[in-house]
């Protein structure tokens, strides 16, 4: 595979234009699972991961530019606190962008005390957490189960995280997924407006 190839030699500019290639012929929620899973799954060498692994989240993160101003309810995106890969939470959060998800990203390894002010300082509809391993303090999972939205678990720890936070467990893989995502936070959002203002 060439762009393994360009991986193994650390040509950025080869595999720049390798990826652009990719995109071109693959939707940005499907890359990565067609393009950057097998590639990140054939390398064993640390250095030639950690940069595969760059290059794929820089490139995610150019083609989800303008998320933030979709017009739509608003979907926050984190990893779990021990948790840094972000490719699955990227590509799904381009998928809700597509569907009309306006998208607040916290990236890798998010403090849940972090995320949940985000959650409350923002009319937020849904939080999408991406969970490789199951471990959460007594206090996150309280406060995970305490925001005021639906939170939508996904990655390998998934079932897990889910039940240890009354969450709902989705694969990121599923083509059902984003659209899944996508009708609860309108659900909430359209709750959110039905109910009378505070006098």
């Amino acid at each position: 595979m060439r762009l393994e190839r360009a991986v193994h030699r650390f040509r950025l500019q080869s595999a720049h234009n390798l990826l652009d290639e990719a995109f071109a012929s693959v939707p940005p929620e499907a890359f990565v699972r067609d393009v950057g899973r097998p590639l990140l799954m054939r390398l064993d060498d640390a250095a030639e991961l950690r940069f595969a692994r760059s290059l794929l989240e820089l490139r995610l993160l150019a083609q989800a530019q303008g998320w933030e101003r979709v017009h739509g309810p608003l979907v926050v995106l984190a990893c779990a606190p021990s948790d840094d890969d972000v490719l699955e939470l990227i590509a799904i959060g381009i998928a809700l962008a597509d569907r009309h998800c306006r998208i607040a990203y916290l990236g890798a390894a998010t403090p849940v005390d972090a995320l949940a002010e985000a959650v409350r300082r923002q009319d937020t509809a849904a939080v999408v957490l991406a969970a490789e391993r199951g471990a959460l303090t007594r206090r996150d999972g309280a406060e995970l189960r305490a925001l005021p939205c639906p939170l939508v678990v996904i990655g390998t720890a998934r079932a897990a995280l889910a039940k240890a936070t009354d969450g709902v467990a989705l694969d990121a893989e599923a083509v059902t997924a984003p659209a899944r995502i996508a009708g609860l936070a309108r659900r909430q959002s359209s709750r959110r407006s039905d109910e009378p203002s505070p006098t």
